[in-house]
């Protein structure tokens, strides 16, 4: 009886610790995924801000008149007495 209780009681932590290395390596896993999409992120970030400063030196001292507002109206200068 006291033998199959030990072989039984090394049974059980054997799997704790296995149970223990596998959620320790999905961690690490997930971890690695999520450095990787932060990266990814950061990269696109990166590249969007060089076109954006490109393309600013590119049209520096140019001006571009949007015309968003159609239904606006110029108006004259009025100088007004108090």
């Amino acid at each position: 009886m006291i033998i199959l209780s030990v072989t039984g009681t090394i049974r059980m932590i054997l799997i704790i610790i296995a149970v223990f290395v596998i959620v320790r390596f999905i961690g690490k896993l997930l971890m690695a995924k999520k450095s990787i999409d932060e990266d990814k992120r950061y990269n696109q970030n990166n590249d969007a801000y060089k076109k954006a400063k490109e393309r600013s030196e590119k049209e520096k001292g140019k001006v571009n008149v949007v015309d968003r507002y159609r239904e606006a109206e110029d108006a004259d200068y009025e100088e007004i007495d108090d």
